[in-house]
């Protein structure tokens, strides 16, 4: 079993794991401008110490990525644990702010507003607000720390103090900018989710049958395709139904199509309804496996249906329509439908198997109506 560091299955995850490495490759362009300071003299720590805060950054990370890659960060609100990392990120800035002579202050605010660019994948204003509030407080008592009250009157004091207003302003903006777009990837993911329900609506339309509901043609040849396929793979049987009302053209033509229309609808229901209750579909969902092949054609598909079980089945259902008339605007109408059921033998094509079943039912309308033929 191979293991994978983004795991493919998984987006989310995945994008989670792709932004802790950005954080970690953030980290990494710093040395350069903190080995530059150490060289300089501004940074007191030396390299020892800029090795241990390498060290230390390095480990942090990589502790986020295991648990981030683990799945753990998930009971969490945010999966990705930003406002933990930022708040890390932010210390380590305030370390080497305290180390750092005030020539070189401008790297530790470049690691404050780096840290604060990741919030824009998660944060809101609020969030970005109260994150802004507590780095503001950090920095002021780190200056108070690193600066006693005989050294607050120097320029190098008020050099700091200048750094403090750029960071709070920079942070205030960020907040701003982050939350407006924050506000724009909320609305996007809305659109998103509203465009793929619309979609999804789209397509369930063009697979249904406008007037009955049912399933059309065109759904009921790709259910076909799928049940082969389970069949080649599985060696499941299935059986191919073919159902004509008797005797359509007689009801539109004395009656008119507005009640050939509630003849349809009724059939579907009546059809549907019955086939709810029989062991041979209970394993199958009934909307998928009947539909309204054209006219006054369905097609109804028997999956685990094997033999002469499959025309037991179909008999069923027409002693079902035989036992109450159909309730139509003209009054009631007593409705049959003549039926042609083919086995899927292997290895057979789409085309042949409907045309067995096609073959069966025209026997089955040449024999007198009202029944059942079986093609094998």
């Amino acid at each position: 079993m191979s293991f994978s560091l983004f795991p493919e299955g998984d987006r989310a995850l995945a994008t989670r794991l792709k932004r802790q490495l950005m954080g970690l490759l953030s980290y990494l362009m710093f040395l350069a401008p903190l080995a530059y300071s150490v060289q300089e003299g501004w940074l007191r720590i030396g390299y020892p110490g800029l090795s241990v805060l390498l060290v230390a950054a390095l480990a942090i990370n990589a502790c986020f990525f295991v648990v981030i890659r683990s799945g753990i960060s998930r009971r969490y609100a945010d999966p990705s644990l930003m406002p933990l990392q930022i708040g890390i990120a932010c210390l380590f800035a305030l370390v080497i702010g305290y180390y750092v002579v005030a020539q070189a202050m401008v790297v530790v605010l470049m690691l404050f507003f780096t840290s604060f660019f990741f919030g824009t994948f998660s944060f809101s204003t609020r969030q970005y607000l109260a994150m802004t509030a507590a780095a503001a407080l950090a920095y002021a008592i780190m200056l108070l720390f690193k600066y006693d009250a005989t050294q607050r009157d120097s320029v190098t004091f008020h050099l700091e103090l200048l750094h403090f207003i750029i960071l709070v302003v920079v942070l205030l903006w960020m907040s701003l900018l982050g939350g407006y777009i924050a506000g724009l990837r909320a609305s996007l993911a809305k659109k998103k989710d509203a465009l793929a329900a619309a979609l999804g609506r789209l397509k369930e339309l063009a697979s249904r049958d406008e007037l009955t509901g049912l399933h059309n043609r065109r759904h009921l040849m790709e259910v076909l395709e799928q049940q082969q396929e389970r069949s080649r793979r599985y060696s499941e049987p299935f059986a191919l139904c073919i159902l004509d009302l008797d005797r359509f053209k007689y009801i539109n033509d004395t009656h008119g199509h507005n009640v050939g229309d509630e003849v349809l609808c009724e059939f579907s229901e009546r059809i549907r309804s019955q086939l709810r209750r029989m062991d041979v579909i209970g394993r199958a969902e009934v909307e998928s496996t009947f539909g309204r092949y054209g006219g006054e054609e369905f097609l109804m598909l028997l999956p685990y249906a094997a033999g002469p079980g499959a025309c037991s089945c179909v008999e069923r259902l027409l002693a079902a329509i035989h036992q109450n008339p159909f309730a139509t605007s003209a009054g009631p109408l007593t409705i049959t439908f003549s039926a042609g059921v083919a086995q899927y033998r292997k290895d057979e094509t789409i085309v042949a198997l409907i045309n067995r079943a096609d073959e069966a039912l025209y026997r089955a309308k040449t024999a007198g109506r009202d029944r059942v033929e079986c093609a094998d």
